[in-house]
């Protein structure tokens, strides 16, 4: 059986893309899946090529990579001592004292262990590390090898160092905070993790202690106030009595005695809370005791880290493979493009070629500008 013959020559479309053409416009090439999937066939080659190549290089860069070791420590912060009494008398004098709470949050220890003065602080303690068959005994920046002629650019550096070698977790439901030190060294990570922990134990008991200082000046000029101010209401009561011995006997005398002994019995509350917490503050001044409960000690680390070779292959053969995909569409594009533009490609090689020979020649550029100035 054979296929009825059309009428219309090879090569010519048919009539009604003819009329788009004549018209100036071009139909839109028709997208579906064979399509696609057309395009990934016909560049399997390229797409293949750089997912092995991106997955390749991946893994050598894993396997090359340095090997490292994590020291971890967890801790939880002790509660600060109460502060309802100071926050009352204050309230009563008409001053604002903040409250403790949010200095001891979990979220101050993470700011803490991120500061730059801390990290300075545990950067100048003394490390030995065992390099080879070489003992380096010094600060972090010998133990890095920081080499700058500027003080605070080693600083900077070292800092930075130390800040890309810490990692924090806090645990939401039992406020515990876990710290990690990763480093190229196991015993240089433990050591690390220590430093750390003391600082942190030693900068906020510095900083209670320098409050508990602030508090117990502060208590300790208003006891002077409220104790003259106390004495002269016990004055003021005692002349009462004395001219008036037998006040019972009229009710405006006893009125104004009811008001001077409340006024004297206010006072001597107030005196006797300022004097218990004026003592409070100074036990606080002088308290050394640990502020953190150390639930984890740093232990030195035996197995090194895992290096995630399959992991980074396996993301660099994803990130080659749709890399591939992205130039296979893009080419096919371009090649859509050419035939649909034919005129305009050709033009563009040709300028492009121009363009280079200028830029590789340029005095080629200059000599046609010559020759057009010679024939006006």
């Amino acid at each position: 059986m054979t296929r009825p013959r059309t009428t219309e020559p090879l090569g010519v479309p048919p009539p009604e893309m003819r009329e788009g053409i004549i018209a100036g416009v071009r139909p839109a090439p028709q997208i579906s899946v064979v399509n696609l999937v057309n395009v990934l066939l016909r560049n399997r080659v390229m797409i293949i090529i750089l997912a092995l190549a991106f997955g390749f290089s991946a893994g050598f860069r894993s396997i090359r990579s340095a090997k490292t070791y994590t020291s971890e420590a967890q801790f939880m912060p002790k509660g600060a001592r109460s502060q309802t009494q100071l926050t009352g008398i204050a309230a009563q004098l008409g001053i604002t004292v903040g409250g403790g709470d949010g200095a001891q949050s979990a979220q101050f220890y993470v700011d803490l262990l991120e500061s730059r003065p801390l990290l300075w602080r545990v950067a100048q303690e003394k490390y030995t590390v065992q390099r080879d068959t070489v003992t380096i005994t010094g600060n972090l920046i010998d133990v890095y090898n920081i080499k700058h002629p500027r003080a605070d650019v080693r600083r900077a550096k070292v800092i930075e160092a130390l800040k890309g070698a810490i990692s924090e977790e806090v645990s939401r439901a039992t406020g515990v905070i876990k710290v990690a030190v990763r480093t190229g060294r196991p015993e240089l990570s433990q050591q690390i993790a220590v430093n750390l922990l003391n600082h942190v134990n030693v900068s906020n008991l510095t900083r209670r202690q320098q409050q508990a200082a602030a508090e117990r000046g502060f208590i300790e000029r208003q006891v002077d106030e409220k104790r003259a101010e106390l004495r002269q209401s016990e004055s003021e009561l005692e002349s009462f009595l004395e001219r008036n011995r037998s006040y019972r006997t009229s009710p405006q005398l006893t009125l104004e005695y009811g008001r001077l002994q409340r006024t004297v019995d206010m006072r001597q509350q107030i005196y006797t809370t300022m004097l218990e917490s004026y003592e409070t503050a100074r036990v606080e001044e002088v308290r050394d005791l640990p502020v953190i409960t150390i639930l984890e000690d740093p232990e030195m680390p035996i197995v090194a880290n895992a290096r995630g070779g399959v992991r980074k292959t396996l993301i660099g053969l994803l990130v080659g493979a749709a890399l591939g995909v992205l130039l296979a569409f893009a080419r096919d594009r371009v090649a859509a493009n050419r035939v649909a533009q034919s005129d305009d490609f050709l033009e563009f090689a040709q300028l492009k070629r121009d363009a280079l020979g200028d830029l590789t020649h340029p005095w080629r550029p200059l000599s046609r500008g010559f020759s057009s100035l010679r024939k006006k």
